[in-house]
């Protein structure tokens, strides 16, 4: 598939419990400063067939399985950015060679940086941490998901993005095969391509500390690759996803312009 934009093409992958539209607001942004953008979507399992494009089935095997397809249609390779899970992915598309650059956004840890995450979850939001066991098709309640991810809005706001952007998902195959087996791939390539790590300063479900132990990984075992690292510090765990925000974003395409791409 060949590129019609002036800056390349870009792959989005949203994260557990969210519906592709929640990157509508970044495809237009994105649009506007020359990447052709398109969403890749996978899970929800509650939406009909008619709510959207069909989806990828639940678990990171497959959900991984097809990203690779679709960079593997794109010419040039593909500048993947994704959300929770999603970042897990892109990070894996990258050490495997198959993206240009890749940005995740308060991605699902594994390993021992994954361990501050658990210990919080465990002691702060012990019905979420239950709920991710779950292998049907479930959703965190609305109490549940303003403590945990959208945490920094107001009532409203928070149920707004509520009712518009979550949908059930079948979440332990998906997360315990990242938390497991998160990827220590090394690119088949000299050098794998920059990656951008985020955080939100008060993201309640993935904690910056633990993005910060694997910024560090990266760092330790990838000294002469990109690996930079932010924290949004008034930020909770959706980066402004859903929302008209476009800090993260905005910072995201600066990041882009100072890799030459």
């Amino acid at each position: 598939m060949e590129t019609r934009s002036d800056r390349g093409v870009m792959l989005l992958i949203h994260g557990l419990w969210f519906h592709p539209d929640v990157w509508i607001s970044w495809l237009e942004e994105l649009d506007e400063a020359g990447y052709d953008a398109v969403v890749l979507s996978w899970g929800g399992g509650n939406r009909s067939a008619d709510d959207g494009p069909p989806t990828v089935e639940p678990g990171f095997d497959a959900l991984l399985g097809a990203a690779k397809r679709h960079v593997g249609a794109f010419r040039p390779r593909p500048i993947v950015i994704g959300h929770g899970v999603g970042g897990a992915v892109a990070e894996r598309l990258l050490n495997d060679g198959d993206a240009a650059a890749a940005i995740s956004l308060a991605p699902v840890p594994g390993g021992y940086p994954a361990i501050p995450t658990v210990a919080h979850l465990l002691r702060h939001s012990s019905r979420l941490a239950l709920l991710s066991l779950h292998s049907s098709a479930v959703a965190p309640p609305f109490p549940q998901f303003w403590r945990a991810i959208g945490s920094v809005s107001s009532n409203a706001d928070a149920r707004d993005f509520y009712e518009k952007y979550v949908v059930a998902d079948k979440p332990r195959p998906v997360l315990l095969r990242v938390v497991r087996h998160r990827t220590r791939a090394r690119s088949r390539q000299r050098q794998r391509g920059p990656l951008l790590l985020a955080a939100g300063g008060k993201d309640a479900l993935i904690r910056e500390t633990s993005i910060a132990a694997l910024h560090r990984d990266y760092r330790r075992r990838q000294p002469d690759a990109v690996t930079d690292y932010k924290v949004f510090p008034g930020m909770d765990h959706t980066l402004g996803l859903g929302t008209q925000d476009v800090v993260v974003l905005f910072y995201c395409l600066d990041w882009l312009t100072a890799q030459n791409l």
